[in-house]
């Protein structure tokens, strides 16, 4: 997905901010720096007109999941495709996160990625990284990630009207996606057991921009030998709590308390 930057045109801070969590948000390939209108798919028009009956002349939020931001006004004009164009009212670009939060997990069975996928996205993760350990039960990399797991995201990028989609990466083997995260300058740590450090301990003690790396086994746990290899990449073995949790409960855990 391209990004376009693009000065800020809105009034102030707070009025921005209010309007765009006042407004429903409609996802667009790309809130484009110049010109008057833009086309919505038909999805977004049906859930704009149908669902939410809004009609012409309401006002609605334009994202890309890139940052671009825009107020809208709903029209009836229609493009030849039989798309609805709507009225770009201001244009803004929003920064991305600061500090970058990334989970990397496990892929669970069945539907239980798409719930991941979706809390996470909600709670405020900014990369999500599929790893194969050596009890995984899904393989990472044959895993579908296409555009059902993009639909997802986007839809829960809408209902966190969050300007910055998060990135899907591909995924890899535990120790791969490790020296990866590492070489890029995160932080990294493993959610083990309940005797480890709290993870809150863990993030206060970074640096406040640092990026930072949570890895989240199989329900099965990682090896040991696995625990042996990451430990060596000055990974720190960190706590979730008391409680046993399923991968995308502790996703969904992990990403609270470090955003919190």
């Amino acid at each position: 997905m391209r990004c376009d930057h693009y000065a800020i045109t809105t009034r102030t801070g707070q009025s921005k901010l209010a309007t765009r969590m006042s407004t429903l948000w409609l996802h667009v390939e790309l809130v484009p720096s110049q010109g008057d209108m833009v086309s919505i798919g038909r999805d977004e028009a049906r859930h704009a007109f149908g669902a939410r009956r809004l009609h012409a002349g309401d006002m609605v939020t334009l994202f890309d999941g890139c940052g671009g931001l825009a107020q809208a006004r709903l029209s009836e004009t229609r493009t030849r495709d039989g798309e609805y164009l709507v009225e770009l009212i201001t244009r803004e670009h929003a920064p991305s996160d600061v500090p970058q939060t990334t989970i990397a997990f496990a892929v669970p069975k069945g539907d239980r990625l798409s719930t991941l996928l979706d809390l996470t996205t909600q709670a405020g993760v900014s990369r999500l990284v599929p790893i194969d350990c050596a009890r995984s039960v899904v393989d990472a990399g044959k895993r579908d990630r296409g555009e059902r797991w993009h639909r997802v995201i986007a839809e829960s990028t809408k209902v966190a009207k969050r300007a910055w989609m998060p990135e899907l990466t591909v995924g890899g083997t535990l120790l791969h996606v490790a020296r990866a995260e590492r070489a890029r300058g995160a932080a990294l740590a493993v959610a083990e057991c309940a005797t480890a450090a709290p993870l809150i301990a863990w993030r206060d003690s970074l640096p406040a921009t640092q990026p930072r790396t949570i890895f989240i086994g199989p329900e099965g746990g990682f090896e040991p030998a696995e625990l042996d290899a990451m430990r060596a990449l000055n990974a720190t073995m960190v706590s979730l709590g008391p409680c046993v949790m399923r991968v995308e409960m502790a996703a969904v855990a992990a990403c609270v308390l470090l955003r919190s």
